[in-house]
């Protein structure tokens, strides 16, 4: 055979065992090819060297060259993995010409092969190398074009830094060693000074002596990383001898080549005074929350001793009913000093009185304080306590207080014929055991949307009201550590559901 038929018979060996060998070369890229890519690749370049080697027809080839040229170029690959590729060409074809081709011919096919792979090997690398060549040269106009490029933009945000720095209305400074090296204007006219008379000054020089050791402190534990607090407030000391209030953000940086603090200081004169008076406003404002409640705490005892005397003052009532009545009235009385005592003494806690009471009784003696004034509108009570419930811990008058409000918040919202329901029931939310008492009406009850605040201070969904009496409630429910709810009822109404925790 000749050299035609020995590449046309075994060109499918020839191109199986070319790529096994490239995929096999652990040492070369080629390795990490996609074998079906690289054998298409091979298939194609076996098929331009028959043309060539064959047939001399070289432009195929060149094409082919010229092509993985770049697509070598571009994946990274070396000159020498590209043409050891080659090579393994070479040393694919050639025991097979051996093996096959008659003696009398093997030296010029021999030479005829080594002559094309020659030629193909300086053709690839004179390409190869310029276009190597020609990337460099972009490569490094590319990079001079980006350093004058980032040099321009750099230079114009120095300027750009430096004017916003020195436009700001924060004192901006720099300190290196606890000396000033860098300060803007805005620094300056905070302590009365020209911007040349505080360079190379120490910086406590401008901190008023109450606050001296504080910022040393702050100062030498930033720079010896334990302090690590980035705002301090202090007295900055002003040129005419004004102790300012000031705070100060710093933190340790780099400035010349040193270490460095570099800080932001602001006058906050405002902010103080104005937390000064937000602190006056908020005692006014406890004030009249508080007076506001004695007043409200004061009116229900007032109310159902008006209608206690105005009953009295009928003749034909029975001598038990006055005495009931009179002795009604002095328990209102009761509450109110108790009242004015608590709201007068404002230093002494919220504190509670626990016991054990009977639940029952309770809450018949709080029906029993409105129920003047529920015959007089037409109410009815009605009582469902459970029998599991019989005793609760709690502080007999605080309770009292809280259910009494919501029953005359109850008749207040009723028309003539309402009614009014109070149960009881048990759970066991693991531990403690909690007792619900739930008040209850029929009324016109409150809106969905409006709920939620009906417990907030000075809401209130009554014609002058005060809006203190459910707060007050919350707060002794929630001093039991229970919590209270309000809820829709239907058809109508609402029902507020007081849950207290029991040892």
């Amino acid at each position: 055979m000749d050299l035609d038929e020995v590449l046309t018979r075994y060109h499918k060996e020839i191109v199986e065992t070319w790529a096994y060998r490239m995929l096999s070369d652990k040492s070369s890229r080629y390795s990490e090819e996609s074998p079906e890519e690289l054998t298409k690749l091979i298939d194609h370049a076996t098929s331009c060297f028959h043309s060539a080697l064959v047939e001399d027809q070289w432009t195929e080839l060149r094409k082919f060259i010229n092509f993985i040229a770049v697509k070598r170029l571009h994946g990274g690959f070396t000159l020498s993995e590209v043409q050891r590729a080659f090579e393994r060409y070479r040393e694919t074809v050639v025991p097979l010409l051996v093996t096959h081709v008659e003696p009398a011919f093997l030296t010029p096919t021999l030479l005829r092969l080594h002559e094309g792979m020659v030629s193909t090997v300086t053709r690839f690398s004179t390409y190869f190398q310029g276009l190597h060549e020609e990337l460099l040269r972009n490569q490094a106009t590319y990079l001079e074009q980006e350093v004058a490029d980032r040099t321009r933009k750099l230079a114009e945000s120095e300027r750009k830094y430096k004017t916003l720095v020195e436009d700001i209305n924060d004192g901006y400074f720099v300190l290196v060693d606890g000396t000033i090296v860098y300060a803007n204007h805005a620094f300056s006219r905070m302590h009365g000074y020209a911007s040349e008379e505080i360079m190379g000054q120490n910086y406590l020089d401008f901190v008023a002596s109450e606050s001296r050791e504080a910022v040393d402190t702050a100062y030498a534990g930033s720079r010896s990383g334990t302090f690590s607090a980035s705002r301090l407030e202090y007295l900055r000391l002003h040129r005419d001898g004004r102790h300012l209030p000031t705070e100060i953000m710093a933190k340790v940086s780099s400035y010349g080549g040193q270490v460095a603090n570099i800080g932001i200081c602001r006058d906050i004169g405002e902010r103080v005074e104005l937390e000064r008076k937000t602190r006056e406003a908020e005692k006014l404002n406890a004030l009249a929350q508080f007076a506001a409640s004695l007043a409200h705490e004061i009116n229900n005892p007032l109310t159902a001793m008006k209608m206690n005397l105005q009953m009295l003052s009928e003749e034909r009532l029975p001598e038990h009913a006055r005495e009931k009545l009179l002795s009604s009235a002095l328990h209102e009385i009761e509450q109110i000093k108790r009242c004015v005592t608590e709201m007068m003494d404002l230093t002494v806690p919220f504190r509670l009185k626990c016991r054990s009471v009977n639940l029952r009784d309770l809450v018949d003696g709080c029906l029993e304080i409105v129920e003047q004034r529920m015959a007089y509108q037409g109410v009815k009570a009605i009582t469902r306590l459970s029998p599991k419930v019989r005793e609760v811990c709690v502080d007999r008058e605080r309770l009292e207080q809280a259910l009494v409000n919501l029953l005359l918040n109850a008749l207040e919202a009723l028309p003539r014929g309402g009614r009014i329901m109070v149960g009881s029931r048990g759970t066991s939310e693991k531990r403690p055991h909690w007792v619900h008492i739930r008040v209850a009406d029929d009324g016109p009850g409150i809106p969905k949307e409006k709920l939620p605040y009906v417990f907030d201070p000075f809401y209130s969904q009554k014609a002058g009201g005060i809006g203190l009496g459910l707060g007050n409630v919350k707060k002794i429910v929630e001093a039991h550590g229970g919590r209270i709810t309000a809820a829709a009822r239907r058809p109508q109404g609402v029902a507020f559901t007081l849950s207290l925790p029991q040892k």
